[in-house]
């Protein structure tokens, strides 16, 4: 396992280190399985490279000012080589922001972290990933809430599948633990030939307001949104 691809934003000193390990869950649409590279790019298009090594990996991002770093790509935490570049990069006094299914609670030299609840519901759940039971995720949503590290949270807007009802739901769990807890919906973002589509903003707009009537912060995502820095692709 290693890194696949790494994107920089100079404005605000940010990297994305995209990790080439498996995940668990088999989730309908998958934005890594269609979109493997970082759709913030100019020019997203392409395959990705054969994965690099945690040593070159490292290497190729020494020149760079980093602030905060992302890890990401497919579920980082069954990766054996994240605590090694979770802890170089820590070294570097780097702000460490963890993008997780929530299949597994880390911690050491993670300074925040994002899981993503696809469901509450175990019928949607299996659903959307193939798996029966979201209990473990649930359940390491609330460990890492205990930890002391930033968390928030986010669900993806499926129509016909993760629908706004389902978004209450979650939020309604996400409020359980803490209702302070950002929380983000991002619209789908279906792939040649799929089965569903992209919600409508107003269905993005109705499920926040489903969401805020248990949560203090919600914001949602979607095509529209302008992005606010430039990202270079450095591998």
């Amino acid at each position: 396992m290693a890194v696949y691809h790494i994107t920089y934003a100079p404005e605000v000193k940010e990297l994305y280190l995209y990790l080439d390990a498996g995940c668990p869950m088999r989730c309908w649409g998958c934005i890594t399985e269609f979109y493997p590279l970082d759709c913030h790019m100019a020019s997203p298009g392409g395959a990705p490279r054969g994965p690099l090594p945690v040593e070159e990996a490292l290497r190729a991002v020494e020149p760079l000012e980093v602030k905060k770093a992302l890890f990401l790509g497919r579920e980082p935490t069954v990766d054996p080589d994240l605590p090694r570049l979770l802890k170089a990069l820590k070294a570097r006094g780097v702000h460490n922001v963890l993008i997780t299914n929530g299949w597994r609670v880390l911690t050491e030299g993670v300074d925040e972290v994002c899981l993503s609840i696809k469901a509450v519901t175990p019928r949607v759940f299996q659903a959307f990933t193939g798996l029966e039971d979201p209990r473990r995720v649930l359940e390491n949503f609330r460990r890492y809430a205990s930890t002391g590290v930033l968390l928030r949270a986010e669900s993806v807007l499926v129509p016909g599948l993760v629908e706004q009802p389902e978004i209450g739901r979650i939020a309604r769990f996400i409020a359980g633990v803490n209702p302070s807890i950002p929380y983000r919906i991002d619209a789908y973002l279906p792939h040649p030939g799929d089965s569903y589509r992209a919600p409508t903003l107003r269905e993005l707009q109705e499920a926040r307001e489903r969401a805020r009537r248990y949560l203090k912060e919600v914001t949602i995502l979607h095509s529209g949104v302008r992005q606010l820095w430039s990202v270079e692709r450095i591998y």
